[in-house]
């Protein structure tokens, strides 16, 4: 362990001093030689005390000043990597080849690169054309000599081979002895710059005859909306003619339809932003009062240093489009309303395929594909089907004695229990006439019985209130099951018709089996 350099001879001189003090005291106070050699001792004790705090403050203070080094050095760490990631400039390495070994985010989405990896010892010379070669190895020459490369400007690649303007600053990096070990090339994407730069180096003269030979309102504002011209069809679009524009910098903004104003003043603020065209369409109001639509395209310009310096635009009327676009779209409003009316028909019709108009129970032709599915399934699966044949008792006596209109009526209601009472994977279907066929998916002949049985006890307790007159409605049924009474469909649905007439011959309002 390093003693610290305290300041040895006046740490000494204190101490004599202190000791000396201490002798005449203890001289003045008569005191022993013994007593004496204790208070030394004491007086020792105290000064080695006082010496381990200040060893140990000293190396607590080296300490701090190594962690607020330390912490230093990463916040310069973090700041200079924040600086990288942030700028809209390129910061690039390379070795005396001219091969990367660093490359910022920015130096690789400016190259149309996915990461700085891709870039990491690839020569930055395949980043020039071949005509700029010449002139970048010159660049490096010189910078190896010494010579800082300021802003030089150059044409560069993308990794798609698309060009672009580029401004280089590059300069040589020395070791700690002096000797070149790498170059460090800063790079400005200046192509919006160089537009920039061209637009405003045409003519205006050139600009002005053509813009005031044209159709559509062409225009050129300063930052502060003041017109700095307005081609003359301005007169034939808004009713105002070209110094009205220019005499009222206002007028523009004026005549924009007051519901329209707040989406064309973000337009502007989103154009200005965003630093490219934009295009919006709006309404305005003529001198004379009409209202007319407009297409509006315009271009923020910036100078050089990307300060804006105005704004060049077009307007075109388009009132006779947007009439024609809202006919269409009133045309293909109907359309759709009659598409959708097709649909619902198209659903109708396919319901009434399906579904007896009466009842709203499967009909005949659905029941036959029905049954043709479910045997192919029980026979894949097997297990056993039933099916119950059930006949309406007396409907001849409804529609005799009480009209065909109750005769229907007890058809529906008999046909809502069926509903009811069914499961969701039986099937009930209207067979014809006042005869009904239930499917009952994976049910015995026994436990078929009893369901039917079931049914027949729920009929007897409905009434249908006819005048002063309550009618009950009964059925007979037979039931059959596969494969116990027929290997095919016929066979089963005959065994069950069967049934249903001897039933019949018992009596109304019974269910009878083909064993019985």
């Amino acid at each position: 362990m390093t003693v610290p350099p305290f300041k040895k001879r006046s740490f000494t001189l204190i101490v004599v001093i202190l000791l000396a003090a201490i002798g005449l005291v203890l001289y003045w106070k008569k005191v022993s030689w013994v007593e004496f050699g204790y208070w030394i001792l004491i007086f020792l004790a105290i000064i080695s005390a006082t010496g381990i705090f200040i060893i140990i403050r000293y190396f607590n203070k080296n300490k701090l000043k190594a962690t607020l080094n330390r912490t230093s050095t990463n916040l310069g760490e973090t700041i200079y990597r924040a600086i990288l990631e942030t700028s809209p400039d390129s910061f690039s390495l390379t070795d005396l080849t001219g091969r990367f070994i660093f490359c910022s985010q920015q130096t690789a989405i400016m190259h149309g690169y996915n990461s700085p990896d891709e870039l990491i010892g690839k020569s930055a010379f395949s980043l020039f054309p071949l005509k700029e070669v010449v002139r970048a190895a010159k660049s490096m020459y010189a910078a190896r000599q010494g010579v800082t490369v300021r802003n030089l400007e150059y044409i560069l690649l993308r990794k798609n081979g698309s060009q672009f303007h580029a401004e280089l600053s590059a300069s040589l990096i020395k070791n700690d002895e002096g000797i070149p070990v790498a170059f460090m090339a800063i790079v400005r994407d200046i192509t919006e710059r160089k537009w920039v730069d061209a637009q405003i180096r045409e003519s205006e003269s050139r600009y002005r005859i053509v813009a005031d030979n044209t159709f559509d309102w062409e225009f050129w504002q300063a930052p502060n909306d003041r017109f700095i011209y307005t081609s003359p069809s301005c007169k034939r679009l808004t009713g105002y003619d070209a110094v009205e524009f220019i005499n009222n910098s206002k007028l523009f903004i004026d005549i924009v339809h007051p519901e329209d104003q707040p989406k064309f003043k973000t337009h502007r603020f989103e154009a200005n932003r965003d630093r490219k065209p934009g295009d919006i369409e709006f309404r305005i109001r003529r001198a004379d009062g009409q209202e007319r639509w407009i297409s509006h395209i315009c271009q923020p310009v910036f100078d050089g240093s990307g300060i804006f310096i105005g704004t060049r635009g077009s307007n075109r009327d388009i009132t006779e489009r947007k009439y024609a676009e809202d006919s269409l779209q009133l045309a293909n409003e109907q359309l759709r309303l009659q598409l959708a009316e097709i649909e619902d028909l198209h659903v109708i019709l396919q319901d009434q395929a399906l579904h007896d108009p009466l009842t709203g129970l499967y009909n005949r032709r659905y029941m036959e594909d029905a049954l043709k599915k479910e045997l192919a399934r029980a026979m894949r699966e097997g297990y056993q089907i039933s099916i119950a044949l059930l006949d309406m008792d007396n409907l001849k006596n409804f529609n005799d004695f009480h009209g065909h209109a109750m005769g229907d009526k007890a058809l529906v209601v008999l046909s809502d229990q069926l509903t009811e009472l069914t499961r969701i994977d039986d099937i009930a279907c209207r067979y014809g006439g006042d005869e009904f066929l239930v499917i009952l998916h994976s049910t015995t002949l026994e436990s078929g019985f009893k369901r039917v049985e079931q049914w027949r006890a729920a009929m007897e307790e409905i009434r249908i209130q006819h005048e002063d007159e309550e009618l009950q409605i009964t059925f007979t049924a037979g039931i059959a099951a596969y494969p116990t009474h027929g290997q095919t469909l016929e066979e089963v649905i005959k065994a069950a018709d069967d049934a249903l007439y001897r039933a019949k011959e018992k009596g109304r309002n019974y269910i009878m089996t083909p064993d019985e």
